[in-house]
């Protein structure tokens, strides 16, 4: 949705210059909203019936926008943020990537500011880190669920209790180099800033690399997570698709190490989108291998996403998480942990997602 700089007040706010300026400016309001009804059921938990938010895609509300400065030179920003349209309520942030705070609507998805060219782009502010996008849709990623629903890869993907940090998914104060596009190549490389005067605590580095050409994609991504409560945070992970015009293969592997006792886990995960008519049947398959934390486990989705039209879409999703080794930390969704040793967790849903 487009707003023209010369008539709306929102983008003389955000633009901050003179007419000339504005005359080269380019504001933008946009958002997704996925609401879902959604059944979950855990060993020693019981059920629970909830109408939440992400099934599909995650809820937000956003505005970005671009100035050409001459010459090939862009400058650009970009502010979204999370919301529960359940509840009408925000998402949450970190501030030193260290602790998690909230407090009503902010910009915990993405706030960044930026300078774009034929170079390639230096972005600074809170994004997502390198090892991230290869887990999620929006980044590119590889797996069949993206990061979202009751099939997302977070469940086993994501380090587990014990080993995780708040810079998993993303990472404020950064810095970060985007390459232009260069024969099918991409990548970034990102460093932020802990911001704690005794330590490095909080301190990110991190880098990915790929190549996308017509059918073949592929990826490896890399972030490290200085914590002194956890020993150094390392989350590893590569993965592929190709198209086969009927169906599209993905491929997905991890690993999440804490270095105090060598903790980490190792996923992998296969998956398909197949296209049907107006629309897409979803499956993925994978497993996780668990040293000195946690327990091995394994997750099965199978989804379908129907389109009514170019931004609004149908979908449903059924999954199962099992436990093995008598461990009870992995389960589908949010809310509901498996509370029986060896235990399983599966839900379904179903929900509406349309964007603007």
């Amino acid at each position: 949705m487009k707003f023209s700089p010369t008539t709306m007040g929102l983008a003389l706010v955000l633009a901050g210059s003179g007419s000339t300026a504005l005359a080269q400016s380019n504001v933008q309001l946009f958002g997704i909203m996925d609401a879902g009804v959604t059944h979950l059921s855990s060993s020693g938990s019981g059920s629970v019936n909830q109408l939440g938010t992400d099934g599909n895609l995650s809820s937000r509300l956003g505005f970005r926008g671009t100035e050409d400065l001459g010459g090939g030179l862009k400058a650009g920003f970009w502010l979204e943020a999370a919301v529960n349209p359940d509840t009408g309520t925000g998402g949450s942030t970190s501030v030193d990537n260290i602790k998690s705070s909230s407090g009503g609507l902010n910009f915990g998805r993405r706030s960044t500011v930026s300078l774009m060219g034929n170079w390639g782009e230096v972005r600074l502010g809170r994004d997502f880190v390198p090892a991230f996008s290869n887990l999620a849709v929006s980044g590119g990623g590889y797996h069949a669920f993206g990061t979202n629903g009751v099939g997302s890869s977070a469940a086993l993907f994501y380090p587990p209790a014990g080993a995780r940090g708040q810079t998993h998914v993303r990472a404020s104060n950064s810095v970060a180099y985007h390459l232009p596009k260069m024969g099918g190549f991409f990548g970034t490389a990102m460093y932020a800033f802990g911001e704690n005067a005794a330590d490095n605590d909080g301190r990110v580095v991190g880098a990915r690399l790929g190549y996308a050409s017509g059918p073949v994609s592929a990826a490896v991504g890399v972030t490290k997570t200085t914590l002194s409560s956890l020993g150094d945070l390392r989350q590893t992970n590569i993965g592929g698709s190709y198209d086969f015009g009927v169906a599209k293969a993905m491929l997905l592997w991890g690993e999440n190490k804490a270095g105090l006792g060598d903790r980490k886990t190792r996923v992998w995960a296969v998956g398909a989108h197949v296209p049907v008519g107006a629309g897409q049947v979803r499956v993925s398959y994978g497993a996780v291998k668990a040293t000195n934390i946690a327990n091995d486990a394994n997750h099965f989705a199978l989804g379908y996403v129907h389109s009514l039209s170019k931004r609004t879409a149908l979908y449903g999703t059924y999954a199962r998480v099992s436990n093995k080794d008598g461990g009870n930390a992995y389960a589908v969704g949010d809310g509901l942990a498996v509370a029986s040793a060896g235990g399983s967790s599966s839900g379904y849903q179903v929900g509406l997602r349309h964007s603007f």
